[in-house]
């Protein structure tokens, strides 16, 4: 009874909340960018839900907010640290450790834990991202106490040395072999094991590196690796939804309060440059691939990079992804060689990269390449200048289409914690960030541009047949180092 119940309950309430994903999920076309681009949009101002902050006398905090709009209760938790925890000889052990505690506890067995998850209709699972571990779970508000008590047991109570271990392993083993069979996992291994190397945040990436480290994967390696980075007070938990505040706090101190809090040591392991990567190009060898797979790019900076508004505006005019774009159009309307193509900077904690990508026919690889760099050029030295035309016509896009991103207060409350727990910054950055793009004139994103855009710097990464692509750059006298697959 309480099944069928709760699988009506759960239609409307997905049905719902279908609609709420319809509506932030835009479909991107050159229709709706013109469309968007001749009209002009208000500045957005996202409104930051009333939250109540709690600090546990154990270190935990916790973000919480009143939304009774749905019968539902949203968890969002950060764990500080993330891959970069890892070390090279057990890389990849940050997702077997969750995988482990996302399948049973001590207190309950796989089958049990199943079970509990099905009857209470809890959704619950864990990300990992460069500088901390991400996790989110949901039900209806009604069986809001079992969803706390089934994360305080996954959290507080895992199980290493379960049987599904072998089980869980063998799935790890044959998920990367197939990945390994992957024009795009491959491109990012080689890509960010040459941008980073020994730093762990090429670990991820590396596909060789993490099947060799299963091997060092053991119960006893994952119940270090989970005593040296999950504790009480290295945790961030969000709740929202359908709760009294106070009532929430209080069952929230019951579950989590008696958890002991432990030291945690954060790695600071430096991002090095090198600068034997600067225009060097490495072709890994896909004999059965029908497109070539192009990464190319360079260190870049952390997420304290001070001008990255300004530089991200004026790297949409470059080759954001719109299908205005520079490179969009010099590379897909003119040239016709690509479908896509975008360019994009990654901000981490410790370091970032810069990069564009984009899959051309083999033959027109040195071509694109050539193109990329030049249309680079041709905005750095100012022979054409990004306008206030153009900048405009990204900042009104951004002024329709942010606001969409964040439709639902749990997405806003996950962007405040987010900032403000693991970024260090202001918990309303998001509408700061929203005048400095408005605050933005050609000139500065022209001055942004020139400044940190690095021609001479690019690593190119290729993934493709050897044989129709590898001649060209023969031809050219460029010196290649070819990568063959085994």
């Amino acid at each position: 009874m309480k099944r069928s119940t709760l699988a009506l309950v759960l239609i409307v309430i997905i049905s719902l909340l279908a609609v709420q994903t319809s509506y932030a999920a835009v479909e991107f076309d050159q229709k709706l960018f013109k469309k968007l681009a001749e009209k002009k949009n208000k500045i957005p101002q996202i409104n930051i839900p009333d939250y109540k902050k709690i600090t546990l006398d154990n270190g935990m905090t916790i973000y919480l907010v009143k939304n009774d709009k749905l019968p539902i209760v949203e968890l969002t938790g950060y764990i500080k640290g993330g891959s970069r925890q890892e070390r090279k000889d057990i890389s990849g052990i940050s997702n077997f450790m969750f995988e482990m505690m996302n399948t049973g506890t001590k207190n309950l067995s796989e089958q049990d834990f199943s079970r509990y998850k099905e009857l209470n209709g809890i959704n619950f699972g864990f990300g990992v991202k460069k500088d901390c571990f991400k996790f989110k779970g949901k039900a209806l508000s009604t069986d809001k106490e079992a969803l706390i008590s089934l994360i305080a047991d996954i959290l507080q109570k895992p199980k290493f040395d379960a049987n599904y271990f072998k089980r869980i392993k063998q799935e790890m083993k044959r998920k990367l072999a197939q990945a390994k069979t992957e024009d795009d996992s491959l491109l990012n291994m080689y890509y960010y094991r040459n941008i980073y190397e020994d730093h762990p945040y090429s670990f991820s990436n590396d596909l060789d590196l993490r099947m060799a480290a299963l091997d060092n994967i053991t119960p006893s390696s994952l119940k270090k690796f989970y005593h040296r980075n999950i504790a009480p007070n290295n945790i961030v938990l969000g709740v929202i939804g359908d709760i009294d505040v106070d009532q929430m706090e209080k069952m929230l101190k019951e579950h989590f309060g008696d958890w002991p809090k432990r030291k945690v040591k954060i790695r600071h392991p430096k991002v090095k440059t090198n600068k034997d990567n600067y225009n060097k190009v490495i072709l890994v060898n896909k004999p059965n691939a029908t497109q070539a797979t192009i990464m190319m790019g360079y260190k870049f900076f952390s997420s304290d990079f001070e001008d990255r508004v300004a530089f991200k505006m004026a790297n949409r005019v470059y080759g954001g992804g719109d299908f205005s774009s520079r490179l969009m159009e010099n590379l897909r309307t003119e040239k016709g060689y690509v479908y896509s193509i975008y360019s994009r900077g990654r901000y981490h904690k410790l370091g970032g990269d810069y990069y564009i990508t984009t899959e051309v026919k083999p033959t027109k690889s040195v071509e694109t390449i050539s193109a990329v760099k030049k249309e680079m050029l041709s905005i750095k030295k100012g022979k054409n200048k990004i306008s206030e035309d153009e900048l405009f016509k990204i900042v009104n896009r951004y002024n329709a289409l942010f606001p969409k991103t964040y439709k639902s207060k749990l997405s806003i409350l996950n962007k405040v914690i987010y900032d403000t727990e693991i970024r260090d910054r202001e918990p309303d950055y998001i509408n700061k960030y929203i005048q400095q793009y408005n605050s933005l004139d050609a000139a500065k994103a022209q001055k942004a541009f020139k400044k940190y855009t690095y021609p001479d710097r690019f690593l190119t990464v290729i993934v493709g047949k050897k044989d129709k692509i590898l001649p060209q750059f023969k031809e050219k006298e460029i010196d290649v180092e070819v990568i063959e697959i085994n």
